[in-house]
Order: structure tokens, then sequence, then C-alpha cells
């Protein structure tokens, strides 16, 4: 199955429709290499739709949220997204000092997320961690001021 497929599967057994505005927020997620905001989506679909709004893209976003096609990550009190795809946890590094966002991925956290389950009979359905401090290139720079 396609992943057209099966967020229109996702989208009618929850009574929605994939409609036009839903696709193309759709698409811009599936075609994006990295996590992007309802902003860069939106310059994204402006160019083939001049009037779209970012209330639209908003809109978009909650709806496929809430199905679990979609999942928000907030970095520094920002918003992005990407689609939710089973099996595809990753962690970001985020340097306070430079911006930027290295993520990781794989079972790194795996043994945590048991000992939740288990020690404290929480049954955990996402995680989402984002840890803050100075990338390498950041802690270079500030080695050869000194």
């Amino acid at each position: 199955m396609t992943s057209k497929e099966s967020a229109t599967e996702a989208l009618h057994t929850s009574g929605y429709r994939l409609t036009m505005q839903r696709q193309l927020v759709w698409d811009t997620l599936r075609h994006s290499k990295k996590h992007i905001s309802a902003d860069d989506i939106l310059g994204s679909v402006r160019r083939q739709y001049p009037r779209f709004n970012l209330a639209t893209i908003y809109r978009s976003l909650e709806v496929l949220e809430e199905l679990g096609l979609v999942k928000e990550t907030r970095i520094r009190d920002r918003a992005y997204y990407e689609l939710a795809e089973e099996g595809t946890d990753h962690y970001h590094l985020v340097c306070d000092q430079c911006g930027s966002t290295l993520h990781i991925e794989g079972d790194h956290m795996v043994p945590v997320l048991h000992h939740i389950t288990d020690e404290h009979q929480f049954m955990v359905s996402n995680a989402d961690l984002v840890v803050h401090g100075r990338c390498a290139r950041c802690q270079a720079k500030a080695a050869g001021a000194r």
C-alpha cells in the first residue's frame, strides 16, 4: 500500500476525506528530507496555489496529526512536522549556540521505554526526545577563541 493509500484509508476510516488541501500538505511532508514548519509547508504549497493560507495548513496538520499520520516536534518553541512512520523513532540534538539540529536514529531509547512501561505501568505510544547542548563545531570555535 502506498503512503497516499494509507493516508486516504486512515482519513476515510475516521470520517474524513483526503481533500486537495490535505493532499498538498501530505505531499509536501512526504517529499521533505527533514522536519519542516507550517510556514515552510505554506511556502512550498503557495508556489502552485498562491491563495493558500496558514490557517488551512494548520487545520490539515491537526487532522493528520490526530490520525497519527503526522508527528509534531517542538524545537526552540517552534513546531516542526514530519510523517509519523512506524518504527522510525529518532531523536534530536539541538545546538543552543548555532541552532543546528542533528538527528539520531536507532533504538537507543528502547531500554528506557521498556523501563517506563515495566516500572511505571505507563504504556508509551510515542517518544520525542530533544537534547540541548553545544555542537562539535561550536565547541571547536569556543576552544579556538581562547
